[in-house]
Parts: C-alpha cells; structure tokens; sequence
C-alpha cells in the first residue's frame, strides 16, 4: 500500500488547510486591520458580536459561519454585515433583549 498513489480529494485539502486557521490567529487578524469609521465594526461591538457567534448552532471549525461561509471574525467586524443565521439576525436580537 505504500506504492498507491493518493487520490486528490478538495474537501479534504480544504479541511486540513482549516484546521490550521485558529480562533486566535483570525481574531489577530482582523484586529491587525485599520479601523475605518462608518466601514469598521467598533471594538466592543465587534466583541459582542463574535460572543454571540461563539454559541450559535451554524458556527464550524470554531471560525466559520455555516449559514454563508465567511469567517464569523471578518463578517462581525464589517459594520454593515448582519448575522446570517436564518430567519433570525442574531446580532440583532441579543441587542433588543433586556437581561
């Protein structure tokens, strides 16, 4: 068996590429990006955002937003971009809630 080629598989490749991409080095990331008022998610706003993401049933590989895709740190801190999580903008709702 050590002679057998490998066959190519994409979803595995991208997989093992993922798990390389950790919460920490995406927050780092995106916090190493200027702020730029009006385009820019302010930083508490940011961090309530990604806490919300933290216990959502769509988060995956602890980076990804299974309801589209994008990685949950760079979508949060976008200020227009809302929560994708279907039929509820969570972001939205934990904002409106009174605890």
């Amino acid at each position: 068996m050590e002679n057998a080629k490998r066959i190519f598989c994409p979803e595995c490749e991208i997989r093992s590429e993922l798990l390389k991409i950790t919460p920490q080095k995406m927050l780092d990331e995106v916090l190493s990006q200027p702020f730029v008022e009006g385009f820019s998610t302010p930083l508490e706003e940011f961090k309530r955002r990604l806490s919300i993401c933290k216990t959502c049933p769509s988060l995956r590989e602890n980076v990804l937003c299974a309801e589209c895709g994008s990685f949950v740190a760079y979508r949060a801190h976008i200020l227009k971009n809302t929560c994708p999580f279907p039929f509820e903008n969570k972001w939205e709702t934990s904002k409106n809630c009174n605890f």
